[in-house]
């Protein structure tokens, strides 16, 4: 192996999904594959105070390292580590290629992966139906309107609790690129773009969750104007992804972006609905609507639906150079 391949396994790594795309994976090359730090300055103390997601999102980093090197014939020993932050860094895993392993089929998928914020395709009986394939072990597929039209009020209700609260409010929007001259638009964070919002929707989103959301609280028209469950209800599925309970969000990260891979495989694009599984209302609605077992406990959600045609996929990413650090651990 040489230090050309790790850093194109590194730089594929890097599509990985992250929570608010804060990208907190850093790499430092090795002899023999590359040490994985976090970037303690990308977590989100508002919406993510114990962590979980920026885990869930450095076991996806990893996963996608590991999906690369399959393809180059490389295997992956992982070895987590537990160490102190140096420097912002915090070293979390040490992983060593290994040869011989077969190309993960998962990994042809990863370049088309993005998240489609827009409208699906109006979904027949015959997608839903198709959509059911994805139900495993660790994920349910709710299909039936019924449930699609609740699912949208629970992801509402859930939303609009998060909204309310000051400092997730001005920590989320703090993530998002409302505006095209904004230097950060096409490396990190939600842009409107990739949001599907218009000019006009994302001048209106900079004002509605920053300086007037108080007054349109209290007439009632902030809730209306950030609603985002309508859509729920014209999706061909809603997949909810969980694991069982105790097991490290790290580990569950590489679940989590395997069975995003797998929807992608399945010919269907996707959206995050965190606000289902973080709400612990909501939370226990879906467990109950997604029959899931009691010994799991439930991670994420995902809308689901056919992408019209010609849509390209939208990404920001930090450049290479900025992931890969020379920190002695």
């Amino acid at each position: 192996m040489t230090a050309e391949e790790i850093t194109s396994f590194i730089a594929e790594a890097s599509l990985a999904p992250s929570v608010h795309n804060v990208q907190p994976a850093r790499w430092r090359i090795e002899i023999d594959g590359a040490t994985l730090f976090e970037d303690s300055t990308r977590r989100l103390p508002a919406a993510d105070p114990k962590g979980d997601d920026i885990a869930i999102s450095l076991g996806a980093a990893v996963e996608g390292f590991r999906l690369a090197a399959s393809r180059a014939g490389y295997g992956l020993d992982i070895e987590l580590l537990d160490s102190l932050t140096v420097d912002r860094l915090r070293p979390v895993a040490r992983l060593r290629l290994t040869t011989g392993t077969l190309v993960d089929a998962l990994a042809a998928f990863v370049t088309t992966r993005a998240s489609h914020r827009g409208a699906f395709t109006v979904a027949d009986e015959a997608e839903r139906s198709a959509a059911t394939a994805l139900r495993s072990d660790d994920t349910a597929v709710l299909i039936k309107q019924s449930l699609l039209i609740e699912a949208g009020q629970q992801l509402g209700a859930a939303s609009w609790t998060f909204m309310r609260d000051d400092k997730f409010r001005h920590e989320l929007l703090s993530w998002m690129r409302l505006s095209r001259r904004d230097p950060r638009w096409s490396r990190d964070g939600l842009n409107a773009e990739a949001m599907a919002m218009g000019s006009i929707a994302a001048t209106a989103a900079s004002f509605v969750l920053g300086p007037f959301f108080l007054p349109l609280a209290r007439i009632g028209l902030a809730k209306p104007l950030l609603a985002e469950g309508s859509r729920v209800a014209k999706d061909t599925a809603v997949v909810l992804f969980h694991r069982p309970k105790g097991e490290a969000r790290f580990v569950s990260g590489a679940h989590f972006y395997r069975l995003w891979l797998r929807i992608e495989e399945a010919g269907f694009g996707a959206a995050v609905l965190a606000a289902l599984a973080d709400n612990a209302q909501a939370n226990t609605w879906a467990c109950v609507a997604g029959n899931i077992p009691s010994d799991h406990r439930l991670i994420n959600a995902f809308r689901i639906g056919r992408r019209p045609a010609g849509q390209s996929i939208l990404r920001a990413r930090l450049p290479l150079n900025e992931l890969l650090v020379s920190i002695v651990a």
